[in-house]
């Protein structure tokens, strides 16, 4: 059991492309068991899930990851991507990359604070962490029972407007979108930098 979890982890990578086959829903919910079951601070449990699965609201979450996309690679980073890159990437996401039959977007719910004022941003780290933690068991669960998966930061660059189509309840924050289906492309484990650039025993 113990090596057969680390392969799992060890083989795991993001997905692009999915087919449109649906999934079903005993899979999505032990996909989403296993997320609720990530560490969290205090117990705490600060997560909110939103599953898109209708047609027309998928392809108005793809649109917006479009351009989520654009607004990364033109605008967010120190050295924008070239313009022949960014339009060999929007025209890839236009053909398909990125649509799913299932997004899970991940919230950190707020709304049960226990830290005292002058807490509340280490508080805050402290949701987004377990969020976060809870974002992974998805993906890795995902990958366990043969479907692919990508965790997509970029929404955050576009919060409002995630928040317009898919209406989270007040008081919580959009942390990643989960785009979740059977790979329509054989995924490609990428190198990680050399353990030892990374790691200090003492």
């Amino acid at each position: 059991m113990g090596e057969e979890f680390i392969k799992v982890i060890l083989s795991r990578c993001s997905v692009r492309m999915f087919k449109q086959d649906p999934i079903p829903d005993q899979v999505i919910l032990k996909i989403l068991e296993c997320g609720v079951r990530a560490p969290n601070a205090g117990g705490s449990e600060p997560w909110y899930f939103i599953v898109v699965r209708d047609e027309s609201l998928r392809r108005e979450v793809h649109k917006l990851l479009l351009k989520a996309h654009e607004l990364y690679a033109t605008s967010a980073l120190k050295e924008p991507l070239p313009p022949e890159k960014v339009s060999k990437w929007v025209q890839r996401i236009v053909s398909g990359m990125y649509l799913a039959p299932v997004y899970i977007a991940a919230y950190a719910d707020f709304r049960r604070s226990t830290h005292k004022v002058q807490y509340s941003e280490v508080e805050k780290v402290y949701i987004i962490q377990s969020v976060s933690a809870a974002v992974e068991n998805i993906t890795l669960a995902a990958h366990a029972l043969g479907l692919g998966s990508v965790w997509l930061g970029v929404p955050l660059l576009m919060k409002d407007k995630f928040d317009e189509l898919l209406k989270p309840p007040e008081g919580c924050e959009l942390q990643a979108i989960v785009a979740l289906g059977y790979p329509s492309e054989q995924p490609r484990v990428r190198p990680r930098r050399n353990i030892n650039e990374v790691v200090k025993i003492i």
